[in-house]
């Protein structure tokens, strides 16, 4: 029997924010750690326009393969407790955008920024696919989230920039959200 548990929205919310904020601290204290100066941590945030174009291209064909197999596969293989069709179905398309950009922003900062620049990018992954623990019980999620962890990865070698990834982890959560917001609302 495949039980779904369901929580009020405003607890959902409050435990992805603090989740997250959870996240940012981490990665600021890990850095002060970690990072030898100022300028050393600083570095990790470069930005040019290949890198703006990088995570826009990236993201946009990420988003659109996403979208595809969503057609092509069967319901359940998206199934991850609920969770995602609870939380963006009650959020305002403006709160969506808020939301996924403090967990791109955290999560990047973290796994990318720090992890990744200290520990490599093979157990940076490693650690991104563990923390998204909800997806581990779906194969197709499992695959997924792990073909996105290390195509982070791969982005932030080439790129050397938090900015590229970042970008791309946002653009993923957020049209991927409101598409969830506005198939629920309308029965889609």
């Amino acid at each position: 029997m495949n039980r779904k548990t369901y929580y009020p929205c405003s607890v959902l919310i409050r435990a992805v924010v603090l989740s997250q904020l959870i996240i940012v601290v981490a990665a600021l204290l890990l850095a002060g750690i970690l990072f030898q100066t100022t300028n050393e941590f600083m570095a990790i945030f470069s930005f040019d326009m290949n890198v703006l174009a990088i995570g826009l291209i990236v993201g946009a064909v990420c988003v659109a393969a996403d979208l595809l197999l969503m057609k092509i596969l069967p319901e359940q293989a998206f199934d991850d407790g609920g969770i995602n069709e609870r939380l963006f179905t009650c959020l305002q398309p403006v709160q969506i955008f808020f939301l996924t950009l403090l967990i791109a922003f955290s999560e990047e900062l973290l796994f990318r920024g720090v992890l990744q620049t200290h520990i490599g990018y093979v157990l940076a992954s490693i650690v991104f696919i563990a923390v998204h623990v909800r997806y581990l019980k779906n194969t197709y999620l499992l695959i997924n989230v792990t073909i996105l962890s290390f195509l982070l990865g791969y982005v932030y070698e080439s790129t050397e920039s938090l900015w590229s990834v970042f970008i791309i982890h946002f653009i993923i959560d957020y049209i991927l959200g409101i598409y969830i917001h506005y198939s629920n609302k309308e029965g889609v």
